[in-house]
């Protein structure tokens, strides 16, 4: 008796898998919607299922239109794989009829079929997991129908390559979406958001250490994580999994059973005696295993689903494993055989030039001494490539008894790229004199700690000679660079003047930005140690920030701290950290450049004492600007005792601590005449020009100096930089403007300025306030100036009206008709008494502390002076009411105008005031036509429903809210929609319009 195909199969193997605890990964979520056919390749482990499975219902389009079927070896049976996609058809609408057919002895291919046509109607998708086992003929006429699924998706799951001729034409079509292990591994982010997931606040170098032990291999992370967090494995013991013993076992139970289980017995021991070296290639296992049939053995381990990965460039045969998976194999090794392996493999890495293979296969062999020799020789090469990690393994499993002095130097170095420079002083102390004496220059260049530098520059002279004399003069060459003695510097060593450091603090910033983006290029992700202060991202956003330009500041500083965290370099990090501060500060925004200001200072604890110089300083001027004179005092004195000898970065303090103060209004004289002096001592032309500017700000009769500076850096007084006299536009111009009028041979280099400023031209002092201000005649009537927290007082009501009027007269009108509409029908003397004391009031309001006539022209024609010191909200809504339908940020803003003019009496007033009203309904309504058009019903909704609020008769409105509303087959919206337009037509006593009623019955049958 033939057996019923359902008793071919089990109904566990068609059940959508569920997952539970799964990190979100919208990258790899985009991928998997998007693909027709996808084809995700990867070993175990690595997450295929649980990628597909992981928010199922979301993935398979309305109604839940998901098929799942994980394969085995029996599916290579036609019969057997027919039976499994009945099953999983089940799950999908229509999908019975796959069964259906079956019942009826039809043969398998039908079946598949049928499943296509049940995919391409329900537009659903079929995960075939494990679909290694696709391999037969038969089975491969099945997999084409299926794939011929037109609007439905077809996922296969495998552990490996699949070469199914089926796939070409798909491929070649552009159909075929291909995820491989690289896609599935963990990201250093997500690595990051597992761990919190488990409750852990991980540090950016144990994420990054984390992601380098598992190279995102998705369950070890996922192990490595819970392990983490119940306290049975730390993180920092797996750093050398060369050196030690891997703590996860149960791991690799499950590895040994899933990965190696299924080798052959000669396979998998090749895999655990190669397992003492990193990279694989034919010639080693040759020389050292002595396998003759090495290169076809590699092969299959590649293509079989282990870890075994081809690393080398195209043609190449180098191959390598896992790290976790080679810790595994090598404990399964007995330690002489490893030992002896080791060893013979360091003898040949020796003989073919591989001196890093070659260190540590010593190591592992045990033979330290050949190992110290070989550190010794290319440790220093290794550092200057960035492999510091590499040098500080490697020096940490050499007993201290075969360290030599050179081993101490070496050590020092690398402890001092990592910004670990206490412990690298203690090193060096090792060493012999002369690297001694070069180590603790080296800590004092890389910290900017001049005063530092001297007597161990004096003692590297004394002691070397020869090429290292050369070294130490431009290792002195650079201390005077940065004590602020730059002529002296650039004597020494002339090559010092083509950097960007140099052009900085003399002053040349566009060169000195042009400098440091050159150095920046190529730094993010190439294998180098971190520069500390050179990094030349961040020295390109500290300039930027002094120019004025946050957004670039802010992306290279952040940019800048995403390398330090890449590095593992507390100091770059922290660096970056006072550098994103400034850009904040530099872009208004004081919150956050105090929190970065805060996180930087922290992370300089315990790293260099010159690093806090920066972040108190922004925090001491935070302090001065808020008005705490006696904070920003303590701060300012904690940073001074941090700049050990730096006078550039001296004059930076004393300039911007000055600045702080002034800003809160209160100008600090002794802090601008040291920074001055810094600067004349430094020769920094850009910060004589600041503290310039600062002084004629602060009311000094220099204003032909301050021109000056401005005229060389326009930046300072066009945009908000970092040491600009004022934050604020208003004072920057008015500013601005005494500085021509005193030395207007200027005003030419100085006229970009006032056009950035908002002016067609040059303003006068007497056209600049020197402070912005608010005029509200929606809603309400209120005058608000800037750096004031409440509206202005006003002095008589008169003037309240007087400010409606000039405001619907956007040109101005006579005095005349100003004092008739607001005092009509008075006695001429008693009428022109009264409007000039309202005028005045007025004038009062706007500009009390400025010159008069800046926002209030007051002759025979009076008006309000269009500028940029003065906005009326009437004249911007206008303007939003004036622009073109579906223009970018054209809704948001009619949502928020106010729905009509201030109440008034003036009659001149009542005509503007009925045409905004009127207005305001009808441009919402253009909205939402075009949104309606453009398939937006939701934008079309809103705009529509706030153009009923204003106007609940609004025919054209109603139309549309309720075609948005039928778009979302909401029919009792529409219906209600109707209703109250026609109860609000009523009251009116008018009915419909036919075109509405039309609608309305179109719209519900």
């Amino acid at each position: 008796m033939t057996p019923h195909w359902r008793d071919l199969t089990s109904s566990r193997r068609a059940r959508w898998p569920a997952v539970r605890g799964a990190v979100a990964r919208p990258r790899l979520g985009e991928a998997l919607d998007s693909a027709r056919v996808l084809v995700v390749v990867a070993p175990a482990g690595y997450g295929k299922t649980t990628a597909l499975a992981a928010g199922g219902p979301d993935r398979g389009g309305e109604g839940g239109a998901l098929a799942w079927l994980t394969l085995d070896a029996d599916d290579a049976d036609p019969q057997v794989l027919a039976a499994g996609l009945a099953l999983a058809a089940e799950s999908l609408p229509g999908g019975a009829a796959v069964g259906a057919l079956l019942d009826a002895g039809s043969p398998p291919r039908r079946a598949a079929a049928r499943l296509a046509d049940v995919l391409d109607a329900c537009a659903g998708l079929l995960v075939l997991d494990e679909a290694q086992h696709l391999s037969g003929p038969l089975t491969g006429v099945m997999l084409r129908e299926l794939l011929d699924c037109g609007a439905g998706r077809v996922a296969l799951l495998s552990r490996t390559p699949l070469p199914l001729l089926e796939l070409t034409p798909l491929d070649a079509a552009g159909e075929v979406v291909r995820l491989s292990a690289a896609d599935l591994a963990f990201t250093v982010p997500e690595i990051g958001e597992l761990w919190r997931a488990h409750g852990l606040t991980p540090s950016g170098p144990e994420v990054q250490l984390a992601h380098a032990v598992t190279e995102g291999w998705p369950i070890a992370a996922r192990f490595l994580a819970q392990a983490a967090a119940q306290g049975r494995v730390r993180l920092s013991d797996l750093a050398d999994l060369d050196g030690g013993e891997a703590q996860l076992g149960t791991l690799f139970d499950y590895l040994a059973q899933e990965v190696l289980g299924p080798l052959e017995p000669a396979v998998r021991g090749l895999l655990t005696r190669s397992s003492v070296f990193e990279e694989l290639t034919p010639e080693l296992l040759e020389a050292v295993l002595e396998e003759p049939d090495a290169a076809a053995l590699l092969e299959t381990l590649a293509d079989s689903g282990t870890f075994l990965i081809r690393s080398g460039e195209a043609g190449a045969q180098v191959y390598r494993a896992h790290p976790l998976l080679r810790a595994h194999l090598r404990r399964l090794l007995e330690p002489p055989t490893a030992q002896d392996l080791a060893a013979r493999g360091a003898a040949y890495f020796e003989q073919t030039g591989r001196p890093r293979r070659a260190l540590a296969a010593h190591l592992l062999s045990g033979d330290t001494s050949r190992a110290a020799a070989l550190l010794s020789v290319h440790g220093s090469a290794w550092l200057a490539l960035g492999r510091v990690t590499l040098v500080e393994r490697s020096l940490k499993r050499l007993p201290r008894t075969v360290w030599t002095p050179q081993l101490h130097a070496l050590a020092g170095d690398a402890l001092r790229l990592s910004s670990r420079y206490a412990e690298a002083l203690t090193e060096y102390a090792q060493a012999t004199p002369l690297a001694r004496a070069l180590g603790e220059v080296q800590v004092g260049l890389d910290t900017v700690q001049p005063n530092q530098t001297w007597a161990p520059l004096d003692a590297a002279e004394a002691w070397a000679n020869g090429s290292e004399l050369s070294r130490v003069r431009r290792f002195r060459a650079e201390n005077l660079l940065n004590a602020g003695q730059l002529a002296e510097a650039v004597a020494l060593a002339p090559e010092l003047a083509s950097g960007a450091r140099y052009a900085l603090r003399t002053g040349d910033l566009n060169r000195a930005l042009h400098l440091a983006l050159g150095a920046a290029q190529g730094e993010a992700g190439g294998a180098r140690a971190a520069q500390n202060h050179r990094e030349g991202l961040l020295l390109a956003s500290f300039i930027y920030a002094i120019r004025g330009d946050a957004p670039d500041a802010a992306r290279c500083a952040e940019a800048g701290l995403a390398e330090g965290e890449r590095l593992g370099s507390p100091f770059v990090r922290s660096l970056a950290l006072a550098r994103l501060g400034h850009a904040h500060l530099t872009a208004g925004d004081l919150v956050a450049a105090r929190r970065a200001y805060g996180q930087a200072l922290e992370m300089a604890q315990g790293v260099a004492g010159r690093l806090r110089a920066e972040p108190l300083m922004g925090l001491a001027y935070l302090a001065g600007q808020a008005g705490d004179a006696t904070l920003a005092g303590t701060l300012k004195a904690e940073a001074l005792a941090q700049t050990q000898g730096d006078g550039y970065m001296l004059a930076l303090l004393h300039l911007m601590t000055a600045l702080g103060h002034w800003h809160a209004g209160h100008p600090d004289a002794a802090a601008l005449d040291a920074a001055e002096e810094a600067f004349r001592s430094c020769t920094d032309a850009f910060g004589l020009a600041c503290a310039a500017l600062a002084r004629c700000a602060a009311g000094e009769d220099n204003a032909a100096q301050a021109a000056q500076g401005a005229a060389a850096y326009p930046f300072l007084l066009s945009g908000r930089s970092l040491f600009s006299p004022f934050p604020d536009r208003a004072r920057r111009a008015a500013l601005l403007a005494r500085l021509v009028a005193a030395s207007p041979r200027h005003r030419a280099e100085l006229l970009p300025a006032a056009h950035a400023l908002g002016y067609a031209d040059m303003p006068a002092p007497n056209d600049t306030p020197g402070f912005e201000v608010q005029v509200r005649v929606l809603g309400r009537v209120a005058v608000t100036r800037e750096r004031e927290s409440r509206p202005r007082d006003w002095g008589r009501a008169k003037a309240r009206d007087l400010l409606i009027l000039l405001a619907v007269h956007p040109g101005g009108l006579s005095r005349e008709a100003a004092q008739e509409a607001l005092f009509p029908g008075a006695d001429p003397g008693v009428g022109e008494r009264n409007f000039r004391v309202t005028l005045h009031a007025l004038g009062q309001v706007l500009e009390e502390g400025a010159p008069s006539g800046a926002l209030l022209e007051r002759g025979e024609w009076i008006r309000l002076r269009p500028g940029p010191d003065l906005h009326i909200d009437l004249h911007a809504a206008q303007a939003v009411l004036d622009s073109p339908a579906a223009a970018s940020g054209r809704l948001e803003a009619l949502v928020a105008l106010p729905p009509a003019l201030a109440p008034t009496e003036l009659e001149a007033a009542d005509q503007v005031a009925a045409r905004y009203a009127a207005r305001l309904p009808d441009a919402l309504t253009e909205e939402a036509v075009a949104a309606l058009t453009a398939g937006q019903t939701d934008r079309a909704a809103r705009a529509a429903e706030r153009a009923l609020t204003l106007d609940p008769a609004h025919e054209p409105a109603a139309r549309s809210l309720m075609r948005a509303h039928q778009a979302r087959a909401n029919q009792s919206a529409v219906q209600r929609v109707y209703a109250g337009l026609c109860a609000a037509l009523a009251e009116l006593g008018l009915q419909a319009l036919p075109e509405t009623e039309v609608l309305y019955r179109r719209l519900t049958g």
